[in-house]
């Protein structure tokens, strides 16, 4: 059986995770059980656009990235802490080393290798939660071709 293309959500999601003090709660959706990463907050993904190139096989996707924490009970949004987790991101996107490398998907994907990632935005606050989750927002290109298993 052939293996699947990776998909841009994928590639970003894997190469997050490779950040350390994300702590592998990445994902595209936000886990229903807020309590399940109250202790050190959730990475959202969505793709919302970009340039394939036209050329080779080089996808460029603009990538939302959406940094969450929650304080149960507590009433008030963890500001600071989804804001950590936004710059963790960032620092990472300027660390050369961080950026350029492979990505292992899972088993039914190619693997996929990054060749660039860099912010398009700065963070920024959204104030818009009615749960009082506290939420920093961002835009990223991520670069990257399929790697054949």
């Amino acid at each position: 059986m052939a293996l699947l293309h990776p998909t841009s959500e994928l590639v970003a999601v894997a190469w997050l995770k490779g950040l350390s003090g994300l702590n592998n709660l990445v994902a595209t959706d936000l886990p229903a059980d807020a309590t399940s990463w109250a202790a050190s907050g959730f990475t959202q993904v969505l793709t919302v656009g970009g340039s394939p190139s036209l050329d080779f096989p080089l996808a460029n996707p603009v990538v939302s990235l959406d940094f969450w924490a929650n304080a149960p009970g507590s009433g008030k949004p963890p500001w600071n802490k989804a804001n950590q987790l936004a710059e963790v991101a960032r620092r990472g996107m300027l660390d050369h080393d961080a950026v350029q490398r492979a990505l292992t998907l899972p088993a039914a994907y190619n693997n996929a290798r990054c060749v660039t990632v860099y912010p398009l935005t700065e963070p920024r606050r959204v104030r818009d939660d009615a749960a009082e989750f506290a939420r920093y927002t961002m835009d990223a290109l991520f670069s990257w071709v399929e790697v054949p298993r």
